[in-house]
């Protein structure tokens, strides 16, 4: 059986309150019938990895296409103007900027922004695996937030816990990430049968944000199902405690997101199409 929730329907979804991003509106430009990710995460709330890889050529018709894309995300913001929106936010259900087309839908979304929601801001979650491509570097540094992973302080935990496809290095994303302005990080910790929360995990990462000097970091646990069974949530009290330590050791600021609530399943999702 898989584990996991089911992956999103279609090319947007929300808008949705978000633990990070407030009302926040998502696009997911994924392939939907199947998960395509070049990590494949423990603690994927997807559940694991169909296809695992950095090529897409051989899936590019699986992607929503540049047209398709547009027609949703106008639609969808025609109809929210009065609502509100604080971000814009390519997500979903694997890496998004894996699309074929990546740069040309940051385009593209930012003027459909600029005429029907120019308060709000539009930004990415990745897995940062794709930053050592010239045009996804580029599309990320044209938005107004990169909230980048980085799960892990050295390539035995990255492994472990990201369990990246053969083509990531994650030296080279470290390299990239030290050269990127305005970077936030997000980082999920989670214990039990895999962890990242020992001390010569932490001391490694600790050391590795002070490297890459983000604007922020966010860190988080598990809140929904995850890939990988006996996996444990870490306690609001202990992502506390590495918030604070992370802050004294480097200077960096680090907000523990926390859950409020017990997890839900979504049982429609406003302006899903």
């Amino acid at each position: 059986m898989k584990q996991g929730i089911p992956l999103k329907s279609g090319i947007i979804y929300g808008p949705v309150r978000s633990r990070r991003l407030g009302r926040s509106l998502g696009l997911n430009v994924s392939p939907v019938s199947y998960k395509l990710c070049s990590f494949n995460c423990v603690y994927c709330q997807y559940g694991w990895t169909d296809v695992h890889t950095l090529d897409t050529k051989p899936y590019a018709g699986d992607f929503p296409t540049v047209d398709d894309f547009t027609s949703a995300l106008e639609r969808i913001l025609i109809e929210q103007k009065s609502e509100g929106i604080d971000n814009i936010t390519f997500s979903g259900n694997g890496e998004p900027t894996l699309h074929p087309r990546f740069a040309d839908l940051v385009d593209i979304a930012a003027e459909l922004k600029k005429k029907y929601y120019p308060a709000a801001r539009l930004g990415v979650l990745t897995n940062s695996s794709t930053v050592i491509m010239d045009k996804v570097h580029s599309a990320l540094g044209r938005l107004d937030f990169r909230i980048m992973k980085l799960d892990a302080g050295n390539p035995e935990t990255f492994r472990e816990i990201n369990r990246p496809c053969p083509q990531v290095d994650y030296q080279e994303i470290l390299r990239y990430l030290k050269s990127m302005p305005n970077v936030t990080l997000q980082t999920m910790f989670v214990d039990g049968k895999f962890s990242n929360i020992g001390e010569r995990q932490l001391a490694a990462w600790i050391e590795r944000v002070g490297e890459i000097k983000p604007i922020k970091a966010q860190i988080y646990s598990l809140h929904r199902p995850a890939a990988a069974s006996l996996l444990k949530e870490v306690p609001a009290e202990k992502l506390e405690e590495i918030a604070a330590r992370t802050e004294d050791a480097i200077g960096v600021s680090v907000e523990a997101v926390v859950a409020t609530a017990p997890y839900r399943p979504y049982t429609s999702e406003p302006g899903q199409r």
